[in-house]
């Protein structure tokens, strides 16, 4: 029984790490990021992840990472996607925009105005640091797993 209760708490915990606020999806060029992350034992594991600005691996599942923060900020300051796209928020040298598939910054929210506004494809995460690996045949962003991380993959 304790390990049923047990399953279905992390069961409930990984749906709210993996699913992001819908509310704020249209304030973001994507609707989720890769991560591949490598474990002490040398395997890759791949994720995609819509809560783009809490911690994933590292922390509570409620903690915000440098981007989440920095969202957070942007929302507070009535700001828009153009102000944190040429940000780097979790120092790995990349921008937010080139995290996010839009190293220009000229992705903008739908609007009455804007009816261009196509969701792009993200190629790293923009809340978590990570360093270019060649996995397999093709050249991957990648950063170390914590033992958190393995207990929600890919979706």
């Amino acid at each position: 029984m304790t390990d049923a209760l047990f399953l279905l708490v992390l069961s409930a915990g990984s749906a709210l790490v993996v699913w992001g606020y819908p509310s704020y999806l249209p304030s973001l060029p994507v609707d989720y990021v890769p991560h591949v992350c490598r474990d002490m034992s040398g395997q890759y594991h791949f994720y995609n992840v819509s809560a783009i600005g809490h911690e994933f691996c590292d922390a509570p599942y409620f903690e915000r990472n440098g981007f989440g923060m920095r969202f957070n900020l942007m929302q507070q300051n009535n700001q828009q996607w153009a102000d944190i796209c040429p940000e780097d928020t979790d120092s790995d040298g990349r921008t937010n925009g080139a995290e996010m598939g839009d190293p220009d910054c000229t992705w903008a929210p739908c609007s009455a105005t804007n009816g261009n506004c196509v969701k792009l494809t993200a190629v790293s995460h923009p809340g978590i640091p990570e360093y270019t690996e060649t996995v397999g045949t093709s050249d991957e962003y990648v950063a170390e797993c914590s033992i958190m991380c393995l207990g929600f993959p890919m979706q």
